[in-house]
C-alpha cells in the first residue's frame, strides 16, 4: 500500500504516514524521537501541582520563601507561578474597608459624578489635595548603618535618631486642572481649608469688583463631601496620579491633561466593578 492509501484508510495526512514509516526504518520503533535539550527536572507537573495547592490553601506567599522550601532557584519558582499557573504576585496594600453598603453608595455617587462630566466641566474643575509633612529625620536603620569601632562611638556619630512625641509638621496644599496647576501653598497652622480659602489662595488677586464677582461665580459650586464617594483615593486625580513624584514645578503641561482625562474612565471602572475596587480603567 502507498502512503496515500494508508493515510486515507487511517484518516491521517500522507506526511504523517511518511514520517512514521521513516522513523520506524531508522530506529526500529514508531515512538517519538527524543527531543533535544535537557529534560525538565525542576518545574515538573508534580512541582506545579504542589505549588498550586500550597497557594490555594494560603495565597499570602513569598516567591523567595517558596523557592527555598522547594529547593529551587527563584527564577524557577517565578516560572511556575507566572508561566505555568498564570498568576501574579500582588503587593498587599492598605485600604478602607468596603462593605456592600459602601460599594452601593460608591457606585451611586460615581454615576452622578460621571453624568457631570458629559459637558466637559471636569476639564475646568480644580482637583485639590493636601498633605501633612512631618519635619523630622526619617531614615531606615537597615539602609543607613553607622560604621564605628564601638557602640559609644556609634552613638556619638548620631546612631540614635532623636524623636519627639509631637514633631513639628507643615500642611502643603495644591491643585490641578486639565491645563494648569496651582503653586504649592503652605498652610498656616490652625487655618481651615474651605471654599473661601480656595478662592483667596488659588484665584488671581484683583481690586476690580467685577473680577471679584467672576471669581466668586467660578468657585460657587464644589463637589461636597456628601457627593464625593467615601474611601475613594482612586478617583481624585491628586491622589492617584501626582503624589509629588516629580518636583512640582517640573511637571510638564501635558501631564495634568492626561491625569484629568483619566477621571471619567475611573468613574466608569467603579461603576463596572459595582462600587468595588478596580485595577484597570482603560
Amino acid at each position: 500500500m502507498t502512503n496515500s492509501e494508508i493515510g486515507k484508510k487511517l484518516k491521517v495526512s500522507r506526511v504523517l504516514v511518511f514520517r512514521t514509516a521513516q522513523r520506524y526504518r531508522h530506529l526500529g520503533t514508531s515512538d517519538d524521537i527524543q527531543r533535544r535539550g535537557f529534560p525538565v527536572t525542576v518545574t515538573t507537573p508534580e512541582a506545579v501541582k504542589a505549588v498550586r495547592e500550597k497557594i490555594r490553601r494560603t495565597p499570602e506567599r513569598s516567591v523567595r520563601k517558596m523557592s527555598k522550601e522547594y529547593e529551587m532557584s527563584r527564577e524557577s519558582m517565578r516560572t511556575i507561578v507566572k508561566d505555568k499557573l498564570k498568576m501574579i504576585p500582588y503587593r498587599m496594600q492598605k485600604g478602607a474597608f468596603l462593605n456592600q453598603k459602601n460599594k452601593t453608595l460608591r457606585m451611586k455617587k460615581a454615576r452622578k459624578l460621571l453624568a457631570g462630566t458629559q459637558d466637559g466641566s471636569h476639564l475646568t474643575t480644580l482637583f485639590t489635595d493636601e498633605k501633612i509633612f512631618t519635619v523630622e529625620t526619617n531614615k531606615n536603620g537597615q539602609n543607613h548603618p553607622i560604621i564605628a569601632t564601638d557602640y559609644q562611638s556609634a552613638c556619638e556619630k548620631e546612631k540614635i535618631l532623636n524623636k519627639t512625641s509631637h514633631p513639628a509638621s507643615v500642611m502643603v496644599f495644591s491643585g490641578i486642572t486639565a491645563d494648569d496647576k496651582t503653586p504649592l501653598i503652605f498652610v498656616d497652622s490652625g487655618v481651615k481649608v474651605n471654599q473661601v480659602y480656595y478662592r483667596d489662595k488659588t484665584a488671581p488677586r484683583s481690586s476690580c469688583q467685577r473680577d471679584s464677582r467672576v471669581v466668586s461665580r467660578q468657585f460657587s459650586e464644589f463637589i461636597s463631601a456628601a457627593d464625593w464617594p467615601a474611601s475613594s483615593p482612586d478617583l481624585n486625580p491628586m491622589d492617584y496620579a501626582t503624589a509629588l513624584i516629580k518636583k512640582w514645578d517640573e511637571i510638564d503641561d501635558d501631564y495634568p491633561r492626561a491625569v484629568i482625562d483619566a477621571y471619567p474612565k475611573r468613574l466608569k471602572a467603579v461603576i463596572k466593578a459595582k462600587g468595588g475596587r478596580f485595577e484597570n480603567y482603560s
